[in-house]
């Protein structure tokens, strides 16, 4: 994996949350894209529905009025840069990914402990 190529999705990926957008992530998604999540008990297995699911969650924040503090963040376990994300006083979540031929092919949303 390049680190620059990873730097550079994950600040797409960011960019996307913070403009509640899916749009801008979708060229850079691989069709048989991984998303789990540390909340959820489904995984999304394919880019069309985690678009799907990606932009019926975007649309609710819309919805509501609200949006997540959108950073970038800094696994502390290896140092990798993922997206940090915080509603209120929640606690922060990080969106990790990994990259395969330039496109995310994993993506996973997890504590930032």
């Amino acid at each position: 994996m390049s680190t620059d190529i990873h730097n550079n999705l994950i600040e797409i990926l960011r960019l996307s949350w913070d403009n509640l957008d899916a749009d801008l992530i979708e060229p850079f998604l691989a069709e048989d894209v991984h998303y789990s999540s540390w909340w959820a008990l489904a995984e999304i297995n394919n880019k069309e529905d985690y678009l799907i699911y990606l932009r019926e969650r975007f649309q609710t924040f819309k919805d509501k009025g609200t949006k997540p503090l959108v950073k970038l963040g800094v696994n502390k376990n290896d140092g990798e840069y993922a997206v940090a994300l915080q509603m209120g006083d929640e606690a922060p979540t990080l969106i990790r990914i990994k990259e395969e031929y330039g496109k995310i092919k994993e993506m996973w949303m997890q504590p930032a402990q």
